[in-house]
Formats: structure tokens, sequence, C-alpha cells
């Protein structure tokens, strides 16, 4: 069922832009004996709200159903990639400079800090006061952190 969800992105991206959203993720596969279409978005522009979420719901349940490219039941979700979202390469690095992330890198270190500066290879993080760099290619993972 990942060709479903292969050829099924390219359709969304571009229903997606549209509306002014990006496609962050799409799964389609079985979870407890039912079938699930999870669909991420974001909003390039700020957040992703619950009215975004059930507005393009509807948009990709009226498409589904009108293509019939699902023959069995299945369940569609559509949620936003959430505040402590996943942070994908140096686009979101910028996107998100001033805010407060966790990497992971390649070393074993796990550093939380603001994401202060972005350059073309490497990131500075203000982290307890003291400003760490690194290059991207040693990141492992990152994601922002929740700030309350």
């Amino acid at each position: 069922m990942r060709q479903l969800a292969e050829q099924l992105k390219p359709v969304f991206e571009e229903m997606l832009q549209k509306e002014g959203f990006e496609l962050f993720d799409i799964v389609f596969r079985k979870e407890n004996r039912r079938w699930v279409l999870r669909i991420v978005i974001d909003n390039p522009t700020g957040y992703v709200s619950l009215k975004d979420c059930e507005f393009i719901s509807s948009k990709i349940g009226e498409y589904l159903d009108s293509e019939d490219l699902i023959t069995h039941s299945y369940v569609l979700e559509v949620s936003s990639p959430g505040l402590d979202r996943p942070l994908r390469g140096m686009s979101d690095y910028e996107r998100f400079k001033g805010r407060l992330a966790k990497f992971w890198l390649n070393d074993g270190r796990v550093i939380i800090g603001r994401i202060k500066e972005v350059h073309e290879k490497s990131l500075t993080l203000e982290s307890n006061g003291n400003d760490i760099c690194f290059q991207a290619d040693q990141v492992k993972k990152s994601r922002l952190e929740v700030e309350f």
C-alpha cells in the first residue's frame, strides 16, 4: 500500500498548495485490523488549526470518494506536525530560527538550545548562555521543543 501513498502524494501536494498548505507526510497502512490513511499538513506561514484539518480532510475525502482509489474501508486522519514537530533540514531551521529545539547528533550528543544562526551548512544554537556550532550533516534528527 506504500504505492498508493506515493501515487497520492503529488495530487495532495498540489491540492494543499492551492489552499496555502504543504504536505508534511502521508502514510497508508494497516493498524489494528483497519486501514488508516494518515495525512500530516503544514502551514508554511503559521500554524495548522483544527478547522484547517477539518477543511483539508473534507477536500481530500471528496477527492478520494470521486476517484474511488481505495476499494476497501479505511479511516482518513488529517493532522498537523504538532508543537514538537520534527525539523527537516535547513529550510525548517531557518523558518524556526529563535525557537527552542532539540538536536540529536551523530556523535551521540543531544543538544537543546535556541536556533540562533543558520548558515549554508552549519547551525548555531544558544544553550545555557553559550553558543554551540555544528555542521548540519552532523544532525541525526531534530525537533522543536514545547515551551510554556
